[in-house]
């Protein structure tokens, strides 16, 4: 009996984590984001630091590099290239400009340094 109860709290901190972080689609139209110049790899500490910022705010709605609301914008290179986020610099710009149904991560959010270390850390995990 306490481990149904277990469980069932454990579906129910999830669900409520990753509804938290998400946002319902909206009709208005996102901006077609700018291509930048390539990015050099990220250092391993950056790395690391990109990994958990990353767990930290994006996982919610992006494990695995999945998208739980837009399932054909994902994290992985192919899906990033085809909406036109092909560089770290790109990711960025969507994290501090999304489009329908993501939260806006604003300097104050997320800063520009940690902005960097998320973006590092997908373009480098999810190819």
């Amino acid at each position: 009996m306490i481990g149904k109860i277990v469980v069932g709290l454990a579906i129910l901190a999830v669900s409520v984590s990753i509804l938290g972080g998400c946002k319902k689609e909206s009709p208005e139209k996102a901006e077609a984001p700018q291509t930048a110049p390539a990015q050099p790899a990220a250092t391993p500490e950056q790395t690391k630091t990109g990994e958990v910022l990353f767990k930290q705010h994006c996982v919610a709605c992006h494990l695995n590099g999945g998208n739980t609301i837009t399932t054909n914008k994902t994290l992985h290179q192919k899906d990033r290239e085809a909406n036109g986020v092909k560089t770290a610099d790109d990711i960025i710009m969507k994290m501090r400009n999304p489009g329908p149904g993501m939260n806006k991560f604003d300097e104050k959010t997320i800063p520009d340094k940690d902005a960097k270390a998320i973006a590092e850390y997908v373009v480098n995990t999810f190819k």
